[in-house]
């Protein structure tokens, strides 16, 4: 019984690491038609988001427990995140090593459990600008890699649809006990995400459809969302949401 509990959490979590990952990078994959860089950095890229999100599916396991996970193991994920990190900045620019750098001190903190760092509004945060715009800007940004705060607009959407589902998960996780707090948090982010959406359908940016089919695909998840009584589920269409929503709003 318990080794079929351990398998089927095993495809839950790489089915969750593949839906967050495909969040991570959708945006940047369908702005990088017009950029050389993108295509040759993105299997790297798709590759180490893999890695990085399966631990941290794991990590806010353990997290949810009052666990961390083994330095051994962690140290292991370090070394093959170093060498994909290597691949990218060979086909970039050293640059980027800091943003890694940066990505990864944000994950260590997500794996030492007694900075109660998933039930920080930090760490909404960091999340939401990592896999919402800083991972697709590198896919989107060239050589000479000179940077333009313009190139985050795109990316505005992309960072409150992610922060949406961080707040949401972070409930499902919470070592706290702070779900009451993250409801909160998200209702007031799902406010903000329409606003965003509002005001681009007013200046022209965005057009009817797209409104209107981001909005029935946001009522059938939160239908199925609050119908679903197991966390999985809940987390999965969460998820699904998110890939939908992008989809519909960048294609």
């Amino acid at each position: 019984m318990t080794r079929k509990r351990s398998f089927s959490y095993l495809g839950f979590a790489l089915l969750v690491t593949t839906l967050q990952t495909a969040l991570s990078l959708l945006p940047g994959y369908l702005y990088f038609r017009e950029n050389s860089q993108g295509p040759m950095i993105l299997p790297y890229m798709i590759v180490y988001l893999l890695l990085s999100d399966f631990f941290q599916v794991f990590g806010k396991a353990s997290y949810k427990k009052g666990h961390s996970i083994p330095i051994p193991i962690y140290a292991l994920k370090v070394i093959i995140s170093g060498f994909l990190i290597l691949m990218i900045i060979k086909q970039t620019t050293f640059l980027f090593v800091f943003i890694f750098i940066a990505y990864e001190l944000f994950q260590l903190l997500i794996f030492l459990k007694q900075f109660f760092y998933i039930d920080s509004i930090f760490y909404s945060l960091t999340n939401a600008l990592f896999k919402g715009v800083v991972f697709n800007q590198m896919l989107t940004i060239s050589y000479p890699f000179n940077y333009d705060f313009k190139q985050i607009q795109p990316f505005i959407f992309s960072f409150f649809l992610i922060l949406l589902l961080t707040i949401l998960t972070q409930g499902m996780y919470s070592f706290l006990s702070k779900q009451t707090w993250f409801l909160i948090l998200s209702f007031l982010c799902l406010i903000a995400l329409y606003y965003l959406l509002y005001r681009q359908f007013k200046q022209g940016d965005l057009i009817l459809w797209k409104f209107i089919s981001f909005s029935a695909s946001n009522m059938i998840a939160l239908f199925f969302f609050a119908k679903s009584r197991n966390a999985q589920k809940k987390e999965v269409v969460l998820y699904l949401f998110g890939l939908v929503g992008m989809f519909v709003y960048y294609l």
